[in-house]
Protein backbone atom coordinates (compact mmCIF):
# COMPACT_ATOMS: atom_id res chain seq x y z
CA UNK A 1 0.00 0.00 0.00
CA UNK A 2 1.40 3.53 -0.67
CA UNK A 3 2.09 6.64 1.02
CA UNK A 4 -1.23 8.84 1.59
CA UNK A 5 0.93 11.29 -0.31
CA UNK A 6 -1.03 14.53 -2.00
CA UNK A 7 -0.72 18.03 -1.57
CA UNK A 8 -3.06 19.63 0.86
CA UNK A 9 -3.54 23.52 2.74
CA UNK A 10 -3.19 23.41 6.55
CA UNK A 11 -3.75 26.11 8.58
CA UNK A 12 -1.76 26.89 11.47
CA UNK A 13 -1.70 29.74 13.90
CA UNK A 14 0.84 31.78 15.53
CA UNK A 15 -0.11 34.51 17.77
CA UNK A 16 -2.99 36.39 16.27
CA UNK A 17 -2.18 35.29 12.53
CA UNK A 18 -3.64 32.38 10.57
CA UNK A 19 -1.34 30.92 7.99
CA UNK A 20 -1.88 28.56 5.21
CA UNK A 21 1.02 26.21 4.07
CA UNK A 22 0.01 23.70 1.67
CA UNK A 23 1.92 20.34 2.81
CA UNK A 24 2.21 16.94 1.14
CA UNK A 25 1.63 14.83 3.88
CA UNK A 26 -2.09 14.15 4.66
CA UNK A 27 -1.97 14.28 8.87
CA UNK A 28 -6.01 13.13 8.84
CA UNK A 29 -4.59 9.57 7.69
CA UNK A 30 -1.56 9.55 9.41
CA UNK A 31 -3.97 10.21 12.81
CA UNK A 32 -6.24 7.30 11.30
CA UNK A 33 -3.35 4.82 10.49
CA UNK A 34 -1.45 5.39 14.02
CA UNK A 35 -4.82 4.93 15.53
CA UNK A 36 -5.43 1.82 14.15
CA UNK A 37 -2.27 0.82 14.70
CA UNK A 38 -3.21 1.16 18.53
CA UNK A 39 -6.59 -0.22 18.33
CA UNK A 40 -5.39 -3.36 16.68
CA UNK A 41 -2.59 -4.20 19.23
CA UNK A 42 -5.27 -3.22 22.17
CA UNK A 43 -7.09 -6.12 20.07
CA UNK A 44 -4.76 -8.82 19.80
CA UNK A 45 -3.92 -8.39 24.03
CA UNK A 46 -7.52 -8.85 24.74
CA UNK A 47 -7.52 -11.67 22.60
CA UNK A 48 -4.41 -13.09 24.73
CA UNK A 49 -6.16 -12.23 27.64
CA UNK A 50 -2.75 -10.50 28.50
CA UNK A 51 -2.44 -8.92 31.88
CA UNK A 52 -0.44 -6.09 31.12
CA UNK A 53 -0.98 -3.49 28.14
CA UNK A 54 0.39 -1.18 25.59
CA UNK A 55 0.72 1.25 28.79
CA UNK A 56 3.63 -0.49 30.07
CA UNK A 57 5.93 -0.74 27.37
CA UNK A 58 8.35 2.43 27.22
CA UNK A 59 8.45 5.05 24.43
CA UNK A 60 10.79 3.77 22.56
CA UNK A 61 9.54 0.29 22.58
CA UNK A 62 5.79 1.72 21.93
CA UNK A 63 7.78 3.93 18.62
CA UNK A 64 8.94 0.27 17.50
CA UNK A 65 5.51 -0.82 17.76
CA UNK A 66 3.84 2.47 15.51
CA UNK A 67 6.92 2.43 13.40
CA UNK A 68 6.19 -1.81 12.32
CA UNK A 69 2.33 -0.61 11.79
CA UNK A 70 3.28 2.25 9.97
CA UNK A 71 5.11 0.23 7.26
CA UNK A 72 2.10 -1.02 5.80
CA UNK A 73 1.82 2.70 4.66
CA UNK A 74 5.16 4.13 4.06
CA UNK A 75 9.06 3.31 4.22
CA UNK A 76 9.67 4.23 7.83
CA UNK A 77 13.20 5.18 9.47
CA UNK A 78 13.69 5.00 13.04
CA UNK A 79 16.45 7.73 15.05
CA UNK A 80 17.24 9.29 12.02
CA UNK A 81 19.64 12.19 12.55
CA UNK A 82 19.04 15.53 11.48
CA UNK A 83 20.38 16.11 8.13
CA UNK A 84 21.80 20.02 9.07
CA UNK A 85 23.96 18.17 11.37
CA UNK A 86 25.92 16.18 8.54
CA UNK A 87 29.59 16.07 9.22
CA UNK A 88 29.36 16.16 12.86
CA UNK A 89 30.39 13.40 15.11
CA UNK A 90 27.31 10.88 15.31
CA UNK A 91 27.50 10.93 19.11
CA UNK A 92 26.75 14.52 19.01
CA UNK A 93 24.07 14.51 16.29
CA UNK A 94 20.39 14.78 17.41
CA UNK A 95 18.15 12.30 15.64
CA UNK A 96 14.06 12.34 15.04
CA UNK A 97 11.93 9.32 16.51
CA UNK A 98 10.47 8.35 12.49
CA UNK A 99 11.03 9.58 8.93
CA UNK A 100 8.35 8.75 7.14
CA UNK A 101 8.48 8.53 3.10
CA UNK A 102 7.15 7.27 0.02
CA UNK A 103 6.23 3.40 -0.30
CA UNK A 104 9.41 2.13 -2.44
CA UNK A 105 11.42 4.87 -1.73
CA UNK A 106 13.11 4.51 1.16
CA UNK A 107 15.05 7.60 3.21
CA UNK A 108 18.68 8.10 1.86
CA UNK A 109 21.06 8.53 5.39
CA UNK A 110 24.02 10.88 5.44
CA UNK A 111 25.29 8.77 8.21
CA UNK A 112 25.87 5.53 5.77
CA UNK A 113 28.09 5.47 2.98
CA UNK A 114 26.59 4.57 -0.54
CA UNK A 115 26.93 0.84 -1.85
CA UNK A 116 25.50 -1.11 -4.81
CA UNK A 117 23.47 -2.47 -2.51
CA UNK A 118 21.31 0.83 -2.17
CA UNK A 119 17.92 0.91 -3.45
CA UNK A 120 17.81 3.10 -6.96
CA UNK A 121 15.05 5.61 -5.96
CA UNK A 122 15.93 6.66 -2.53
CA UNK A 123 14.16 9.63 -1.04
CA UNK A 124 16.18 13.08 0.07
CA UNK A 125 15.20 14.37 3.86
CA UNK A 126 13.43 17.43 2.06
CA UNK A 127 10.75 14.66 0.51
CA UNK A 128 10.53 12.86 3.78
CA UNK A 129 8.02 13.42 7.11
CA UNK A 130 9.82 13.82 10.04
CA UNK A 131 7.92 12.77 13.07
CA UNK A 132 8.75 13.44 16.61
CA UNK A 133 6.73 10.41 18.59
CA UNK A 134 5.97 11.36 22.70
CA UNK A 135 4.16 9.16 24.69
CA UNK A 136 2.83 10.23 28.18
CA UNK A 137 1.03 8.05 30.63
CA UNK A 138 -1.00 9.23 33.71
CA UNK A 139 -0.44 6.14 35.74
CA UNK A 140 2.56 4.44 36.53
CA UNK A 141 2.37 0.10 36.82
CA UNK A 142 0.57 -0.70 39.92
CA UNK A 143 -2.13 1.76 39.54
CA UNK A 144 0.25 4.31 40.59
CA UNK A 145 0.01 8.07 39.62
CA UNK A 146 2.69 9.32 37.13
CA UNK A 147 4.54 12.79 39.09
CA UNK A 148 6.05 13.57 35.79
CA UNK A 149 2.98 12.94 33.68
CA UNK A 150 2.64 17.15 32.58
CA UNK A 151 6.56 17.68 32.09
CA UNK A 152 6.07 14.05 29.66
CA UNK A 153 4.82 15.86 26.94
CA UNK A 154 5.15 20.06 27.53
CA UNK A 155 8.61 21.04 27.76
CA UNK A 156 10.36 18.31 26.37
CA UNK A 157 8.27 18.05 23.49
CA UNK A 158 8.44 21.70 22.57
CA UNK A 159 12.67 21.45 22.80
CA UNK A 160 11.90 18.90 19.89
CA UNK A 161 9.60 20.48 17.80
CA UNK A 162 11.89 23.58 17.90
CA UNK A 163 15.00 21.45 16.50
CA UNK A 164 13.19 19.95 13.53
CA UNK A 165 11.67 23.39 12.60
CA UNK A 166 14.96 25.20 12.35
CA UNK A 167 16.51 22.58 10.08
CA UNK A 168 16.74 24.07 6.73
CA UNK A 169 17.23 20.33 5.19
CA UNK A 170 13.41 19.52 6.77
CA UNK A 171 10.48 20.75 4.43
CA UNK A 172 7.38 18.95 6.55
CA UNK A 173 7.30 17.64 9.88
CA UNK A 174 5.03 16.84 12.45
CA UNK A 175 4.43 15.85 15.85
CA UNK A 176 2.46 12.41 17.10
CA UNK A 177 1.54 12.54 20.98
CA UNK A 178 0.67 9.20 21.99
CA UNK A 179 -1.13 9.46 25.81
CA UNK A 180 -2.51 6.95 28.05
CA UNK A 181 -5.17 8.31 30.51
CA UNK A 182 -8.24 7.59 32.83
CA UNK A 183 -10.79 9.90 30.52
CA UNK A 184 -11.29 12.09 27.53
CA UNK A 185 -12.46 15.04 29.79
CA UNK A 186 -8.55 14.95 31.47
CA UNK A 187 -6.86 14.77 27.96
CA UNK A 188 -9.15 17.53 26.38
CA UNK A 189 -8.02 19.84 29.07
CA UNK A 190 -4.12 18.52 28.89
CA UNK A 191 -4.49 18.91 25.04
CA UNK A 192 -5.83 22.64 25.77
CA UNK A 193 -2.70 23.31 28.02
CA UNK A 194 -0.27 21.64 25.40
CA UNK A 195 -1.53 23.68 22.70
CA UNK A 196 -0.95 27.40 24.78
CA UNK A 197 2.40 26.46 25.53
CA UNK A 198 3.25 25.93 21.97
CA UNK A 199 1.64 29.51 21.30
CA UNK A 200 3.26 30.97 23.78
CA UNK A 201 6.85 29.46 22.36
CA UNK A 202 5.71 30.37 19.47
CA UNK A 203 6.36 27.17 17.83
CA UNK A 204 3.91 26.80 14.74
CA UNK A 205 1.88 24.06 14.64
CA UNK A 206 -1.20 23.20 12.84
CA UNK A 207 -4.30 21.98 13.48
CA UNK A 208 -4.51 18.65 15.55
CA UNK A 209 -5.95 15.19 14.38
CA UNK A 210 -6.88 13.26 17.51
CA UNK A 211 -8.00 9.56 17.66
CA UNK A 212 -9.07 8.00 20.87
CA UNK A 213 -9.17 4.15 21.68
CA UNK A 214 -10.64 2.13 24.27
CA UNK A 215 -7.67 0.45 26.62
CA UNK A 216 -8.84 -2.32 29.18
CA UNK A 217 -8.04 -1.00 32.58
CA UNK A 218 -5.05 -2.70 33.95
CA UNK A 219 -2.91 -0.03 35.62
CA UNK A 220 -5.78 3.18 35.49
CA UNK A 221 -6.23 4.30 32.04
CA UNK A 222 -9.22 3.09 30.14
CA UNK A 223 -7.91 5.54 26.71
CA UNK A 224 -5.35 5.55 24.70
CA UNK A 225 -5.05 9.08 22.55
CA UNK A 226 -3.42 9.62 19.81
CA UNK A 227 -2.62 13.14 18.49
CA UNK A 228 -1.06 14.55 15.56
CA UNK A 229 0.04 18.21 14.84
CA UNK A 230 1.88 19.05 11.71
CA UNK A 231 4.65 21.72 12.45
CA UNK A 232 5.92 24.67 9.93
CA UNK A 233 9.78 24.70 9.46
CA UNK A 234 10.94 28.21 9.39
Amino acid sequence: MGSNLHQQTVNVYKGNRDLAILMSYDFFTLADQLAGIIARKEAELRVEQAVYGLDVLDEKNLQAVLAEGLTLFHEVAREVHYPSSAGKKLTHRKRCDLVLTTSGRPLKRDSTLPSLFDPPNQSSPEEALWLEVKVAYQFREGGIRHGGYGNQWRDAVVEDLRKMETDALIREAGLALVVFNESDAVLAKDIELFEGILMRKEVLAGFRQVRTTAILDRIGHTVCTVAVWPTIQR
